[in-house]
């Protein structure tokens, strides 16, 4: 016997090589992140903005506003171009926390809602992201005027909560900008 056959079929052998095989497809999988991570985050920030612009017409790029907002309140972007501001804001659903991206115009209007995410029940909850639904808040200064989703007044709840949210946190990022 070789000392490689001795090696290979021992103890020692078999843990070392899978070692070797375990550490170069460690390097090459760092490899390949390091090379991909700037593009991924890149895509990220143009989905968000795409996303932005998509609840605020006429905005193309987006400076984020920092302040103390209220709990529910994710993230506040003011449009570059004086456009209004994009509020992140989550109410209490059936199915747990709904987000949504909320668009609020330079007046304080809110011009544009997204659902961002959900767990609400399919068929009923899951109403919410309609557009036909979401519509009925566009330029409605009060949430609570609109009627509700008959059977899903907890999601109905959430989005009202959530635009509630959208106009502290604006109130708050016009103070602050």
């Amino acid at each position: 016997m070789t000392a490689w056959n001795r090696f290979r079929d021992g103890m020692v052998g078999p843990v070392v090589i899978l070692l070797a095989i375990s550490v170069i497809f460690t390097v090459a999988l760092a490899g390949v992140y390091q090379m991909t991570e700037p593009a991924i985050r890149q895509g990220e920030i143009d989905a968000a903005n795409e996303a932005r612009a998509f609840v605020l017409e006429g905005a193309e790029s987006f400076t984020e506003i920092v302040a103390p907002y209220p709990e529910g309140v994710a993230e506040v972007y003011k449009a570059d171009n004086g456009a209004g501001y994009v509020v992140r804001a989550a109410g209490s659903g059936y199915g747990g926390p709904v987000t949504f991206m909320i668009g609020v115009g330079a007046d304080g209007d809110v011009v544009g809602i997204t659902v961002f995410d959900h767990n609400e029940t399919p068929g009923l909850g899951s109403k919410i992201g309609e557009e036909a639904y979401l519509r009925k808040y566009i330029g409605s200064a009060d949430p609570d005027s609109v009627d509700g989703i008959t059977g899903a007044t907890i999601t109905s709840g959430a989005l009202k909560s959530a635009l509630r949210l959208a106009g502290e946190a604006y109130a708050i990022a016009k103070g602050v900008s």
